[in-house]
């Protein structure tokens, strides 16, 4: 099981994914008003639901024990059986939205097939099958934000539902064909699962309050048409934190995999760390600036989210290192407890946050609240992982945490931070040569080229 090879994989159809997506909505931008994305982002703000509320048997730990059973050589079969049983049992819950608009209605088979395509590929990502999960991604990619374009000339919803809803079936035909399937739920499995994952899943609730409480205070205080705002620059922000977060969906499945084995945990969260850290904060630097240019380019309409923007894909991207720790917490299987608290605390943090800024200072209120919220929960990854025994503290990874807290300076002057960061990786030795070394070993022979930056760097 190849971490780089999978981070790739994953990595390009991110990219592949944040095009399309970027070609749809410049398209949007054009063609339709604000309300008609802000449809739009309320049936993608149903699909967090959906995935939230309804996945009692948490995805991570389905992954995890997936991987698990792989790398120790037992039987997987029944914990794949389960979850994908479990996902269509609970779909009948969705018939509450026959009380909604009749685009959310209509959108129910979406949300039934989205649920069981998302266990279907954490179960594949859990077997190291990282090249078959990724060309479902993408053939699902290619229906939602390409083929789905057809529906802004009709200025159509429930159009767009259609096609996505195709795509969606499309992914799941062609999943099942690389995995076992029958309907059956070994209850052992099931309860141990729920159990052992209801902190995990009780975090996915009150992460959705946290993750999308910005979004649901604009819509309740300011409307559709300042969501749709809102809701496009927010989106634009999380790209490059969606790259990163893109190296975790191969991250949690490896790093069980090596755990098994007999690897040090904190090593392999160290390395993870401080890579991370040296491709987030020039990543975060340099969104930061461009933002403006980004925006006032390719949607005018939208300059009023600049400031939020800016904001958002500062906060969001620098801080992805500590995210990212959670990954290796879910791995070692040692206590789940803290993720609740961590929960609870940003989605109150975001909410409380929220309803007090946005009547003031409008959306830029709501971003406000979403940077909070990911210094907040990124301390509390690095307390609760060090706590843990999970994630060291030594000169390297300090320094590390140093220059993310110097990043935060680019609101002042980006240029001479973005150099002071980058001069900050080399002097101080943030990758050594070794690990360059190990590094290599795992990138494949056509992106070998990769690493003469790297030792450029390390020391």
């Amino acid at each position: 099981m190849n971490p780089l090879s999978g981070a790739l994989k994953f990595f390009s159809t991110t990219i592949f994914n944040s095009v399309l997506a970027l070609i749809f909505f410049l398209i949007a931008g054009h063609f339709t008003i604000p309300s008609f994305v802000g449809k739009v982002a309320i049936i993608q703000l149903m699909e967090i639901i959906t995935s939230s509320f309804f996945s009692i048997l948490p995805y991570q730990l389905i992954t995890r024990e997936v991987s698990h059973h792989y790398a120790s050589s037992q039987d997987y079969n029944k914990i794949i059986y389960t979850s994908l049983s479990y996902s269509l049992l609970i779909s009948p819950l969705l018939l509450f939205l026959l009380f909604f608009p009749s685009y959310l209605w209509m959108s129910i088979p979406y949300f039934v097939l989205y649920l069981f395509t998302n266990y279907q590929g954490q179960s594949l990502t859990g077997l190291g099958k990282f090249t078959e999960v990724n060309v479902g991604n993408a053939l699902f990619t290619i229906s939602r934000w390409g083929l789905s374009i057809i529906a802004i000339f009709y200025h159509s919803v429930e159009l767009l539902i259609l096609i996505w809803t195709l795509g969606a079936l499309l992914k799941a035909i062609y999943y099942q064909l690389y995995l076992p399937f029958k309907f059956f739920i070994d209850k052992i499995i099931f309860k141990e699962i729920v159990k052992i994952g209801l902190p995990i899943y009780l975090t996915g609730v009150v992460s959705f309050i946290s993750g999308q409480g910005d979004r649901v205070v604009t819509a309740f205080l300011l409307g559709s048409y300042y969501l749709g705002i809102y809701q496009l620059v927010a989106l634009a922000a999380v790209v490059p934190s969606m790259l990163i977060s893109s190296f975790s969906s191969s991250l949690l499945p490896s790093s069980t995999y090596y755990y098994v084995k007999g690897k040090d945990i904190k090593e392999m969260s160290s390395i993870s760390f401080r890579i991370v850290t040296l491709i987030s904060l020039p990543m975060a630097i340099i969104g930061y600036a461009v933002s403006p240019l980004f925006i006032s380019k390719f949607f005018p309409q939208y300059v009023l989210g600049i400031p939020a923007m800016q904001l958002l894909v500062l906060s969001l991207t620098s801080t992805m290192p500590l995210q990212l720790l959670s990954t290796f917490m879910i791995s070692a299987k040692k206590n789940y407890r803290p993720f609740i608290i961590i929960g609870v605390i940003s989605a109150l943090e975001v909410v409380g946050l929220s309803y007090y800024l946005i009547p003031r200072i409008g959306i830029f209120g709501a971003a406000i609240a979403q940077a909070l919220n990911a210094i907040i929960t990124s301390i509390l990854y690095l307390y609760f992982s060090h706590l843990q025994g999970i994630f060291k503290l030594e000169r390297r990874e300090i320094v590390s945490l140093a220059l993310i807290g110097l990043s935060s300076l680019a609101l002042i002057n980006w240029e001479v931070i973005l150099i002071v960061v980058l001069l900050g990786f080399k002097l101080f030795g943030i990758i050594g040569n070794d690990e360059v070394e190990i590094i290599e070993g795992f990138i494949p022979s056509s992106l070998k080229r990769i690493t003469k930056i790297l030792y450029l760097i390390a020391k």
